[in-house]
């Protein structure tokens, strides 16, 4: 059997990880074998569940504003607009993900792309994911300035069972997950909250509405018709007195004191 320089680099790196997966600098290490091969600019390592997401690691040279920003919006409630986050929810599994191959439709034109990923991911996003068991996902998540070519999606899909079996094991390790559990979600809070104005139906559009999927992608979700969905919108801007998606993510993620700040 021959084996190329690059197979050999690969797997030199995988043995020096094995090596390290007790060890704290273990989620910094695997970045930098992933960085010789892809760009990446940040990186965070996440367990999805229903409730809230759990932070594992970030990498310790991260700019302030942009832990910040991840620390006080993203873990507190924009993660519910994350299409990785949703993707996972819809249907948990472990895998690689690129993010053309899940955004729904109008992503780009969302209030989290312009207000969250395109000012603290960037470009382009991929990740990692192992599913632990009925609730929880361990996510490994990396942004980058340049959008990802087709050969190096195809080679991080190719090393795939490298890396989730040692983000299975490196679990092992990860004793104190709880310290990480989120405050709830503002998002859950103002929902309860508009029960008496908006039904069931309605609020199943309105987070869809504003994850960026179209009239046409929500009603296959939900199994309507697309003027259906026109409809359920109409009535929606019109209970909660608001004419744009601005408004309506200024209504449930956006801290009061910085909406009254905008005014």
């Amino acid at each position: 059997m021959s084996l190329d320089l690059h197979s050999l680099a690969w797997h030199r790196s995988v043995g020096k990880l094995i090596m390290q997966l007790n060890r704290p600098e273990f989620w910094s290490s695997l970045i930098r074998v992933l960085n010789e091969y892809v760009p990446i600019d940040n990186w965070v390592v996440l367990v999805f569940s229903d409730d809230a997401v759990r932070v594992i690691s970030l990498p310790e040279v991260a700019d302030s504003e942009e832990v910040d920003a991840f620390i006080h919006r993203y873990v507190k409630g924009l993660y519910l607009l994350d299409p990785f986050y949703i993707a996972d929810r819809e249907n948990p599994q472990s895998g690689f993900f690129h993010l053309l191959d899940i955004a729904p439709e109008h992503f780009l034109e969302t209030e989290y792309y312009h207000q969250y990923f395109a000012q603290f991911i960037s470009v382009d996003e991929a990740q990692y994911n192992v599913r632990l068991d009925a609730d929880r996902t361990l996510c490994m998540s990396f942004g980058s300035n340049m959008r990802f070519t087709q050969a190096q999606v195809t080679m991080l899909d190719m090393i795939k069972p490298w890396v989730t079996a040692m983000m299975h094991q490196r679990m092992c390790f990860e004793i104190d997950q709880e310290k990480n559990i989120a405050e709830p979600a503002p998002w859950a809070q103002a929902l309860t909250q508009l029960e008496a104005q908006v039904t069931a139906r309605e609020k199943d559009v309105l987070k869809l509405l504003l994850s960026g999927f179209s009239n046409k992608e929500i009603a296959g979700k939900l199994s309507l018709s697309a003027e259906t969905i026109k409809v359920h919108r109409r009535n929606i801007y019109s209970k909660l007195n608001i004419k744009s998606q601005s408004e309506l993510f200024a209504r449930f993620f956006v801290p009061r004191q910085e909406a009254h700040s905008t005014i």
